[in-house]
């Protein structure tokens, strides 16, 4: 079976949208639209005449109801009689000249069915090659919606598992084809979610939760410090930092996953049991960022050893550590006098000649 999602604001631009916008991608009314939203499909191709077309399903909120309404329009000609000449309905749909009310006149002939506040229905008797939709979404007290849609064809119904006596009378056939429908949609959405599952196990694709599950599994701590980005980064590269836990490359790497900056590790020539670690002091703007720093470095480096996290300023102070990076250039160079009023402790080290 074949379908077409529309889930991307191209899908919206490639048919019309009237009073209503496309965001966090979702469509909702306009916020000057009183009444209503309207939203014409793209014509879909299914390339074969006479296709049975199979199911539609839409991500609204369950207590939608009359707020949100639906209709097919099917043909095997890619074309509609209007007036006195014919036009290409994908083109018909797209002219802001002409009304919504009369596209829908123009498209009577060809409507096929219609649901109100249904947004997983089967498409049982909607036959032919092209298809769209009308999509209305009424302003209601409560946030009417609509996300990901989907169109499945051509029709697949299990009644064909079936000996044909059950399809030999019509209105028995379509009654028991109906009814199998049921099953039917709830065993393939079953079997597509497990065709899926793989995606679930990625942390390029999964959400936060399942992320956080993924982080669990490789025993990662405290990964609320770490924002999504960096987090799939380091699942990822989990097995191989774990095999360098406790080392001075791995926690350099560590720490650049989750600052985005190369760290300075110095060992203590006086005290062999403690070192030093360096972070650009933007990195540690309060008392918060200072302790979760210190919680990320507990879970690399070697045990036994003491830290103790330096921030490394960009301006040179006597006393202090000093970052010295490529392209760094001391500007106002003068004359050192150490007399106490000296520019010499406000000299800023920066990538750009002339700052002071």
């Amino acid at each position: 079976m074949s379908y077409y999602v529309i889930n991307k604001k191209l899908d919206y631009d490639r048919g019309f949208l009237s009073g209503g916008e496309f965001r966090d991608g979702r469509l909702f009314l306009k916020e000057d639209c009183r009444v209503k939203a309207c939203f014409f499909s793209r014509l879909f191709d299914s390339r074969e005449a006479g296709t049975e077309w199979g199911r539609f399903t839409a991500d609204s909120p369950g207590n939608t109801g009359a707020g949100f309404q639906i209709s097919f329009y099917a043909a095997d000609q890619p074309f509609v009689q209007c007036g006195e000449r014919k036009r290409l309905i994908a083109d018909l749909v797209r002219d802001p000249r002409v009304s919504d009310d009369d596209k829908r006149e123009f498209l009577k002939p060809l409507l096929k069915k219609r649901f109100v506040g249904e947004n997983d229905v089967l498409l049982n008797g909607v036959c032919g090659r092209y298809l769209l939709f009308v999509l209305d979404l009424y302003r209601q007290e409560h946030e009417t919606s609509c996300g990901a849609m989907c169109l499945y064809f051509p029709k697949n119904s299990w009644i064909r598992y079936l000996p044909g006596v059950y399809s030999r009378d019509r209105e028995g056939a379509d009654f028991t084809e109906r009814f199998l429908g049921i099953f039917q949609t709830l065993y393939e959405d079953r079997e597509r979610e497990i065709r899926g599952s793989a995606s679930f196990l990625n942390p390029d694709s999964c959400g936060r939760e399942l992320l956080e599950e993924l982080a669990e599994w490789h025993n990662l701590k405290d990964i609320y410090l770490w924002p999504d980005d960096r987090l799939r980064t380091l699942i990822r590269r989990a097995p191989e930092l774990s095999r360098m836990r406790g080392t001075v490359a791995g926690l350099r790497e560590y720490l650049r996953l989750y600052t985005g900056e190369e760290p300075v590790i110095r060992e203590d020539e006086n005290e062999p049991s403690v070192f030093s670690v360096g972070v650009k002091e933007n990195l540690l703007a309060d008392a918060k960022e200072y302790r979760s720093l210190l919680r990320v470095i507990s879970h690399m480096k070697p045990a036994g050893m003491e830290v103790r996290v330096v921030p490394l300023r960009q301006r040179m102070q006597m006393g202090a550590d000093v970052y010295l990076g490529l392209n760094s250039a001391i500007s106002g160079v003068e004359g050192l006098v150490l007399d106490g009023t000296s520019p010499a402790g406000l000299t800023v080290l920066s990538g750009k000649r002339g700052e002071t």
